[in-house]
């Protein structure tokens, strides 16, 4: 409706997130409904929802729309079964997974949310929810060629994706308790943590302390347990149920770390905040209300400030090489930036400092061969494109984009055979990408083959009407075409 200006896109997510805030208060009133004042609990837990900083990534930006899906629909399905409403509860869980597949956790959270408020059910009561989640993990498995989480995972976007299984969940543990920092202490946020952002290690040293923490933690929500703190309890299982799938150690997923995982488990730290302030508010009433008065501000201000770093892609970038300097795809990012602004410098500088951490990285490289070819150094420029395209394959999203640069640069070098072969190839394996055909058209033109050179052009246009190269071979063929509309399909 608002087409690509991102004002809508904002509001709508803003929207989701005041709607999940006001069903995680609804969900947590109904458990809490038995104990002392559980209605305020309920409510500071969600105040403290919808103002913290970590949450940012999940609202500000896009992506993140899938956790605001996937948690408005999960909670929605918690607080139905809450209510004993069947089949509302099985929609939104249905609604819930297609949103992302971490919402699968609605059975542990059903029975968690029995317990505490002491109506536990017949295990039998249970059976449905138990086969639509068994149903959904084997489609999952299906979908995914027999198995679960992602079959190739580049080292730059997880780098735990690399070790060992019992390396990899050490140092996911590790990771885990970055997440308790930044929610306790969110001052420093960034919107990538890929490599080579996160140390990782392969000995005790400096894992075991980690796993000790993690186990002391289990511990202690076992005694929630035990002694049935239903609210602590509930704090729990809200914060390991939301960090189940994504935390890469039940499966491998596409991303080491990211802020906008936290977005529900952060509803389990935010209600254990709240019992904490709820226990100073009985000894202390006065206190306790200029503390949460005082902890709502700051985290109120930190999120403003830190939406001002979603302002535009240099912006953010920018911050998130202040936050996590060992990024190289962050330097690589900002080094695009600087590039489209027409800033060489700047972005040679950070292109290189994004190779210096990982040298085999095919996007800076095209980028920076783009800065070479700009400042006149084309020979370099054709070296570093032509390593970029044999690191990468199509799965490269730029892929496409790479091929025909270099292919530019080699006829721009004089090279023209060189290029027409690697377009040729290039039509025949992505017939739908226009730039190929516009400059194969410049190759067919520069060599007399008007036809050819037409030909291409034309079907350049039809596939992308705004393509300038293509318009501007066909204004050199016939000028007369200048004063008609472009083709389209």
């Amino acid at each position: 409706m608002n087409g690509d200006r991102p004002f809508g896109y904002h509001l709508l997510n803003l929207l989701l997130h005041a709607g999940v805030t006001m069903l995680l208060f609804l969900v947590l009133r109904e458990i809490l409904a038995n104990e002392p004042r559980g209605d305020i609990i309920a409510f500071v837990a969600a105040l403290l929802f919808a103002v913290h900083p970590l949450h940012t990534e999940a609202v500000a930006s896009i992506v993140g729309r899938s956790e605001l899906l996937a948690a408005a629909f999960l909670l929605a399905a918690w607080l139905f079964h809450l209510r004993g409403r069947t089949i509302p509860t099985f929609v939104c869980f249905a609604f819930a997974v297609l949103s992302k597949e971490s919402a699968i956790v609605l059975l542990p959270l059903a029975v968690a949310g029995d317990y505490a408020r002491g109506k536990l059910l017949h295990w039998a009561r249970y059976v449905p929810i138990a086969a639509a989640t068994f149903l959904y993990a084997f489609v999952l498995w299906k979908v995914h060629g027999n198995r679960f989480g992602l079959q190739e995972v580049s080292l730059l976007d997880n780098p735990l994706s690399h070790l060992p299984g019992s390396w990899r969940i050490a140092n996911a543990i590790r990771i885990a308790w970055k997440y308790v920092v930044l929610q306790l202490f969110p001052a420093k946020l960034s919107c990538d943590y890929s490599f080579s952002a996160i140390q990782l290690y392969a000995n005790l040293r400096h894992t075991l302390p980690a796993i000790v923490a993690a186990a002391g933690v289990l511990a202690a929500c076992g005694w929630t347990i035990w002694k049935k703190k239903p609210g602590f309890m509930i704090a729990g299982t809200i914060y390991f149920t939301g960090f189940a799938i994504t935390a890469n150690i039940l499966v491998i997923t596409g991303t080491i770390m990211a802020e906008r995982l936290a977005y529900l488990p952060s509803a389990g730290f935010c209600l254990l905040i709240a019992l904490l302030w709820k226990r100073l508010e009985v000894r202390r009433r006065s206190a306790a209300i200029i503390f949460l008065v005082l902890l709502v501000a700051v985290f109120g201000v930190r999120t403003l400030a830190r939406n001002r770093d979603w302002r535009d892609n240099l912006t953010l970038y920018q911050s998130a090489v202040r936050t996590v300097p060992g990024s190289a795809k962050m330097h690589s990012n900002v080094g695009r930036e600087y590039l489209k602004r027409g800033q060489l410098d700047q972005a040679r500088a950070e292109l290189q400092n994004a190779l210096a951490i990982y040298p085999e990285y095919p996007d800076a490289l095209q980028y920076l061969a783009l800065v070479e070819s700009w400042t006149g150094h084309d020979l370099e420029a054709i070296r570093l494109l032509e390593s970029a395209v044999r690191m990468s394959d199509r799965k490269n999203l730029s892929y496409d984009f790479m091929v025909v640069n270099l292919a530019a640069m080699l006829t721009q070098a004089g090279r023209s055979s060189d290029a027409l072969d690697i377009l040729n190839r290039e039509i025949a394996e992505a017939p739908q990408y226009s730039r190929a055909w516009s400059n194969r058209a410049v190759i067919y033109f520069q060599r007399g083959n008007t036809a050819a050179a037409r030909n291409d052009a034309e079907s350049s246009l039809r596939m992308d009407p705004t393509n300038s190269q293509a318009r501007s071979v066909l204004n050199k063929i016939s000028p007369a075409l200048q004063s008609h509309p472009s083709p389209r399909n």
